[in-house]
């Protein structure tokens, strides 16, 4: 006579054999997913800029102040975030500077900065990839 596995073995069995199919197909999800919204995401960001654009509507720089002041004219609708300064100095070197705010659709907005009167040009760069501007705002 022949026995076979116990109810209580197999019905474990069973679980463990469940519970790591499971698992597998959670990893799996988990990663599908966080590609997908990274995508979406970098896709929604390039749709945006494809409308977007801004120029410089003023530049001066006061020597006695060390201050640079400028104007930027945001043409389009689109909001530009993480505005940032480069600063291309006489020696070709380049200084990054924050100016942590944004610039609304649509409108004019002020900036001054304090800067080292050995500069040769400045590009402003925002969120948008190929979205810039560069002077050499004197």
């Amino acid at each position: 006579m022949e026995k076979g596995i116990s109810p209580l073995v197999a019905a474990v069995l069973l679980i463990g054999v469940t519970m790591t199919v499971a698992g597998i197909l959670a990893y799996w999800a988990s990663s599908f997913v966080r590609t997908q919204v990274t995508r979406f995401e970098n896709e929604t960001i390039m749709s945006e800029c494809n409308f977007a654009d801004f120029r410089i509507y003023a530049c001066s720089y006061n020597p006695d102040e060390s201050k640079l002041t400028f104007i930027l004219n945001n043409i389009r609708t689109v909001e530009l975030r993480n505005l940032t300064l480069y600063v291309i100095k006489q020696d070709n070197t380049v200084e990054s500077i924050p100016l942590n705010e944004s610039l609304p659709g649509n409108s004019l907005k002020s900036f001054s900065v304090s800067l080292a009167p050995d500069y040769k040009s400045i590009t402003i760069k925002t969120h948008c990839p190929g979205v810039s501007v560069t002077s050499e705002c004197r």
